[in-house]
């Protein structure tokens, strides 16, 4: 994975806007699979590809490095093999200090920019909890409907999100465009 320089703005480009955005001064970075323009560029004409910065929401995480990690597990009730998902941050901030190679779970808020970007993982949505009335964002079996949960995925060292950066083939990861911001709770090893 290439860490973001600070030289660059990243976009998030839908694939059906890439010429628009392209004609407009962005370049798609090959490596990490993202959209960005120089910090020098003047972005007003690019406004729509960058990321929010709506400030009424207080989120704790932040990255500008962040993936969807996808990997395959089977349903905790019915146990059909799913598609289960989580993010990633090769590098980032929690409550503000800088924390690399680290997941999240247990997240209870996005912003527009993230949401917009999960639409492609439609079974990971915000679900409310019946028994504890708390609302907060999940994988669901596309078969029973069942939510997931978070605490088995990121555990122990047999769960698929453990170990993200050592998961080899058995994990996937999805670049994220932009900085995103989201609420939740961090997992990551200590080497």
């Amino acid at each position: 994975m290439s860490a973001p320089t600070a030289d660059r703005v990243y976009l998030f480009v839908p694939p059906e806007e890439a010429a628009d955005a392209r004609t407009l001064g962005a370049h798609f970075d090959a490596a990490t699979k993202r959209w960005y323009v120089d910090v020098d560029l003047p972005v007003d004409k690019l406004a729509r590809w960058l990321p929010s910065t709506d400030d009424e929401e207080e989120f704790t995480i932040e990255s500008d490095c962040a993936f969807v990690a996808a990997a395959a597990a089977p349903c905790q009730r019915c146990g059909s093999p799913i598609e289960v998902i989580c993010l990633y941050c090769d590098s980032g901030t929690v409550f503000s200090e800088p924390l690399s190679r680290f997941t999240v779970s247990d997240i209870s808020e996005v912003d527009d920019s993230l949401s917009h970007q999960l639409a492609g993982w439609p079974n990971f949505r915000k679900a409310t909890d019946q028994r504890s009335e708390s609302a907060g964002f999940a994988n669901h079996c596309p078969h029973c409907g069942a939510r997931q949960d978070d605490m088995l995925l990121h555990s122990e060292p047999d769960h698929p999100f453990f170990d993200v950066p050592r998961a080899g083939d058995s994990v996937t990861l999805t670049p994220l465009g932009g900085v995103i911001r989201l609420s939740g709770d961090e997992h990551f090893l200590v080497d």
